[in-house]
Formats: C-alpha cells, sequence, structure tokens
C-alpha cells in the first residue's frame, strides 16, 4: 500500500512538540525517511541540506512563518509537493496559499481518515504523469486539472479532480469518500445532487451513474 512513499523522504514542520511527534511518528511508517523542524528557518535549512521529496508545514510557525517557508522553496523547487497541515482557516491564508501550488491543504485536528486521504493523494502523485483513464475514451489530467473527451477539455475544480481521481483508480466513489472530498464540512444530499450535475455536464451522456448503497461508478461500454 502506498508504494510510491516507501523510498521518499518528507520533511515535516510544526512548532507543538506534541503534534509533531504524533504526526512525524505516523509519517514514519509509510515514508523511508522523516526530517523535523520546529520553526521555519530551520525547516529552510533542512531541505537546503537534505533530499526531501515532500513537504509538510503548519502556517503559524515561529521565525519563517509557513507561507513565507513556502515561498522561498518555491524559488527553488516549483515541483516538490507541499501540504500545509494547519488549524488556521482564516480567508488571506486560504487565498494567499492558493498560489504556492499546493497539494494539499489539511485543517487540524489530523485524523486517521485525512492521514489516509493525505497518503492516497501524494501516492498518486508519485505514480506516473497524472493521467488517468476513466474509459478507453476519457481521460483525467490531473497536473493540467482538466478531463479530455472527443478531443475536447473541460476544465475541473479541485473537488471534481479528486472525485474523478478516485473514480478512474477505484472504479466507484462510495458516499463516505465524498465527505472525506469536503473535509471537516460534509455536504448536503442537495450539494452532492448540484455537484454530480454539474460534473456530468463535463463528462459524457451517461457515463457517470449512481446506485444506492454503493456510490457513483462508470458506464463502461460492453
Amino acid at each position: 500500500m502506498y508504494e510510491y512513499l516507501n523510498n521518499k523522504t518528507a520533511l515535516y514542520v510544526e512548532d507543538d512538540e506534541v503534534v509533531l511527534t504524533n504526526i512525524s511518528k505516523l509519517l514514519r511508517n509509510y515514508f523511508q525517511k522523516v526530517h523535523t523542524a520546529a520553526d521555519g528557518q530551520k525547516g529552510y535549512d533542512v531541505f537546503i541540506k537534505e533530499d526531501i521529496d515532500i513537504l509538510l508545514v503548519d502556517i503559524e510557525l515561529p521565525k519563517l512563518n509557513g507561507i513565507n517557508l513556502i515561498k522561498q522553496i518555491r524559488k527553488i523547487d516549483q515541483k516538490i509537493p507541499i501540504v500545509i497541515i494547519s488549524a488556521y482557516t482564516k480567508t488571506d491564508y486560504l487565498l494567499e496559499s492558493v498560489e504556492l501550488n499546493l497539494n494539499k491543504y489539511i485543517v487540524k485536528p489530523f485524523t486517521s481518515k485525512k492521514l489516509q486521504s493525505l497518503l492516497k493523494n501524494l501516492d498518486d502523485t508519485f505514480r506516473g504523469d497524472g493521467t488517468y483513464e476513466l474509459t478507453p475514451e476519457v481521460f483525467v489530467n490531473k497536473q493540467e486539472c482538466f478531463v479530455t473527451f472527443a478531443g475536447q477539455n473541460h476544465s475541473l475544480t479541485p473537488k471534481e479532480l479528486e472525485f474523478l481521481e478516485i473514480l478512474a483508480l477505484k472504479g466507484v466513489v462510495n458516499y463516505n469518500e465524498i465527505d472525506e472530498i469536503w473535509q471537516d464540512n460534509p455536504p448536503s444530499q442537495d450539494a452532492i445532487r448540484s455537484f454530480i450535475k454539474t460534473l456530468r455536464k463535463k463528462l459524457p451522456i451517461n457515463l457517470l451513474k449512481n446506485r444506492q448503497n454503493l456510490g457513483y461508478f462508470v458506464e463502461r461500454a460492453s
């Protein structure tokens, strides 16, 4: 499981000693090596010194906050996967983080469900070129965030992309996984219906099916 992570090195930057210890201990079950730092400046120093594949960082850090740390690292490396794990949900932070090319923004507390979602996201990132096949005619491009069929590209929102990634990898998206896409704010039934209605407009007609007690799946040609 998560075979593309077991030879990777992660750097986790967090100033809460208890959180740093607990989460880094969990991460060491999945990564080859996990470096830690308790402030942003030390995190930057570790990044420069070590061969880091993945960065996980809090926002409110002493000496150099998480946003500025990421900005400095992005000047050096535009492609390294970066994940924010923070209790802060201030709009200005969220808007600023959009420009930093993040893989994920996780709101604390960091639960086991969020951990598994994060690991899957990172494992997919290292899996290949980021292109997934829904059917032989329909492809999802993770890097460019669009779905393509019949020679046309249709832009996807982050939630739509995550939904189609799960669909491509597993063949079905169950209702628990839909809740996970929304993280701490499980969607209402009306919100789900609206989301699926919009997504279906970006897919071939009748491709995406729904079955009670199962979830959403791809209708494949026989």
